[in-house]
């Protein structure tokens, strides 16, 4: 696993070897990736050849490639239709979080005992539990009117607000975005008819900072009826102290956590899985968790109250 950022190239490179091990050159090699929706982005494309066997990829990730778990899945069929699969996973995320994770570790030139696949685990984790830990949830609340008329669900008003803002950016996919624009979904909605029977509702992000929304029934057409019972929101929102590179600081802290969990267990270790003939050093097992909570505690700054969970 690997960390990119958007305008970065992903590249996959696998190596074909017959039953015996000794490389082959196959019908077929294809390339497909899948983003963080399951959605595919290349489908069945031919990869290149640079020698016996030896096959490479080079995707290039848009600008604004929604961040998350990616899977680039190589495909190769030989003669009588044997087919043979070579996945991995990549992660999209806003910064370069291994190279920080490594800096904030001490172990930047030690790929062997912290391999960039466990950081990246590891970052991503820790990234979207920080966005879970720093953002206060509001569910099953009524939305607010029309901003400019002060209409409610009328059969024909689609423009709403939320009761508290800047919504949030919560699946820390770098949008903001509501059910029915994409798998992405900061905000979500639902309707109760006049039977008190629930329906999804379609939900876009107009205006995050200020908490403005439209909402319409989940054909993304028409208005809620007049007759509805109930109209219910849930959403994150954004504290308003939040910073983002102290954000990005904490999920550092918080992945450096997770990462030594997996290298100690007590809290005296010889480091010679990570530099050999390094002395004892004694380590505080939480010292990394109790700057994330520091940092968090600062993020979230002190509680204005409302519906929250």
């Amino acid at each position: 696993m690997t960390v990119y950022q958007r305008g970065e190239t992903h590249v996959h490179h696998v190596t074909i070897r017959d039953s015996t091990g000794v490389k082959t050159t196959p019908t077929s090699v294809k390339e497909t990736i899948y983003d963080p929706c399951g959605k595919v982005l290349l489908r069945s494309t031919d990869m290149t050849a640079t020698a016996t066997g030896e096959y490479y990829y080079n995707y290039a990730l848009i600008s604004t490639a929604t961040y998350g778990r990616y899977v680039s899945e190589a495909t190769a069929k030989d003669s009588s239709g044997y087919i043979s699969k070579d996945r991995l996973s990549f992660y999209v995320m806003p910064w370069d979080a291994v190279e920080d994770i490594r800096l904030t570790m001490g172990v930047e030139n030690d790929s062997k005992s912290v391999s960039d696949d466990a950081i990246a685990y590891a970052a991503w984790t820790a990234y979207k539990d920080a966005l879970n830990q720093v953002h206060t949830h509001h569910y099953n609340e009524l939305p607010g009117g029309n901003p400019y008329t002060g209409a409610m669900w009328d059969g024909s008003n689609t423009i709403f607000k939320t009761k508290t803002y800047p919504i949030a950016d919560y699946n820390g996919d770098g949008t903001v975005t509501g059910w029915g624009t994409s798998c992405a979904t900061d905000v979500s909605c639902s309707w109760i008819d006049y039977q008190g029977v629930s329906y999804t509702a379609y939900a876009a992000v107009t205006n995050a900072g200020n908490g403005e929304i439209t909402i319409k029934k989940s054909n993304g057409v028409t208005a809620i009826p007049a007759n509805a019972q109930a109209v219910y929101l849930d959403y994150w929102e954004e504290p308003a102290n939040y910073d983002d590179t102290l954000f990005r600081q904490a999920a550092v802290y918080l992945a450096c956590h997770l990462l030594s969990k997996r290298l100690v267990n007590t809290d005296r270790v010889t480091i010679a899985d990570l530099q050999r003939n390094n002395p004892v050093i004694v380590l505080n097992p939480t010292m990394w968790k109790q700057e994330y909570d520091r940092l968090l505690r600062r993020l979230r700054g002190p509680s204005l109250g409302g519906v929250t969970g």
